[in-house]
């Protein structure tokens, strides 16, 4: 911890936890000020500024709140601070949590290809919960310098079942605070059922416009506990548009045109076990999301057909929605295995706009497939269907 950040400004506790302190003077100056009623014993003054807490809860009692309480507390603190040792700043410490957390060593949270890592604010850490209510709250408590609050991007919240990268989830009926602010989390719900959990996938939740410059910043995170574990992580990310994630996988290296003709004739191998013999494959030049001719074909790499899809289009798609799921196969089609087509590509840019199907034959050469074809007496060769060809 930066010892110098911690002397110029001591920590605020929760605004509950600061009002259980309060005197009864200090309790009446809070209720009268926010139109409340003032009279009674201490213990009532504590349980009517609580419950203002949770039902009415407003910035300008925050502010009442902290103004009280650092009035008391600055006598306190301006008598120790003779005692601090001064240690010049540092701004690669001072981001880091200023209370113990419970971490949880070995987990890692699932990549986010629109979000790049700048720096781990909090790393994972375990959701606790108490012994009691269904509802629980946890917290956690950081301090940023100007800079990084300008940029801190999301946090991300997923299961602690095991060792190792895990998806983002949510729990159930979850609720995020940040410096007693309501903070948007966007979830839906498959079913109203007791327990259940926000349905996949689980968006980051971006903290920003509701963070302090200079001083901690204290998150809490509302959740249901059913016999699930979690943990949450704050990071320093950069977000991505489409556009430049599209950017990113065009300058990837891609298969040369003669790779994709060696991979077409591999599928066009007669199988032995197979009776009827292979002789071309049918290729759409339509995307089978946008129902458009496609401008960028792709796939991805573990993926055994043939059949793309358009990736400007896939990436603008996964960018509101992140699924990540191959349209032909429905197979997983993660950013990090897509790959171009650049047979396809040269095809797309050499036929017209009018040709729809291609077929790729025995030979490593391909033709366009025309309407009239339908029409046509002549028997043709036995074909099939490219999203049907598996290894």
């Amino acid at each position: 911890i930066c010892l110098t950040e911690r002397s110029q400004l001591w920590e605020l506790p929760f605004p509950q936890d600061m009002v259980e302190t309060f005197r009864v003077a200090e309790l009446r100056s809070l209720l009268s000020s926010m139109g409340k009623n003032k009279k009674g014993l201490k213990k009532e003054l504590v349980q009517r500024a609580t419950e203002l807490l949770q039902k009415e809860f407003r910035p300008e009692l925050l502010s009442a709140i902290r103004d009280l309480y650092n009035l008391r507390q600055s006598s306190v603190v301006n008598s120790r601070r003779s005692q601090v040792i001064t240690i010049p700043p540092a701004t690669e410490v001072i981001a880091m949590p200023t209370v113990t957390h419970n971490l949880v060593p070995g987990l890692q949270m699932i990549k986010l290809p629109f979000y790049h890592t700048l720096e781990t604010i909090v790393a994972p850490m375990s959701l606790v919960p108490n012994f009691g209510p269904k509802l629980q709250n946890s917290y956690i408590t950081f301090r940023l310098t100007s800079s990084q609050c300008a940029q801190i991007k999301n946090s991300q919240i997923c299961y602690t079942e095991s060792i190792g990268v895990e998806d983002d989830q949510y729990p159930p009926k979850i609720a995020v605070l940040v410096n007693g602010l309501d903070c948007s989390v966007q979830v839906r719900y498959s079913s109203m059922k007791e327990g259940v959990e926000p349905s996949r996938p689980c968006c980051p939740i971006n903290l920003t416009p509701l963070l302090r410059q200079t001083i901690e910043n204290h998150v809490t995170v509302t959740w249901g506990n059913y016999g699930k574990r979690y943990s949450a992580a704050v990071y320093l990310v950069r977000a991505f548009s489409s556009a430049e994630m599209l950017e990113q996988l065009q300058n990837r290296v891609v298969a040369s045109e003669e790779q994709c003709k060696l991979k077409i004739c591999e599928k066009l191998r007669c199988d032995p076990d197979n009776e009827i013999a292979t002789t071309g494959l049918q290729v759409s030049l339509i995307c089978p999301l946008a129902k458009t001719r496609m401008s960028i074909p792709c796939r991805a790499q573990p993926c055994a057909h043939l059949q793309c899809f358009d990736a400007a289009f896939y990436l603008q798609m996964n960018e509101g929605k992140p699924r990540w799921t191959c349209p032909v196969c429905y197979k997983p089609a993660l950013f990090e295995t897509l790959q171009i087509d650049s047979l396809l590509s040269s095809i797309l840019q050499s036929t017209e706009e009018a040709v729809e199907e291609i077929e790729y034959l025995s030979n490593g050469s391909w033709r366009a497939v025309r309407e009239e074809r339908e029409s046509s007496k002549t028997p043709e060769p036995s074909l099939l269907s490219l999203s049907k060809i598996t290894d």
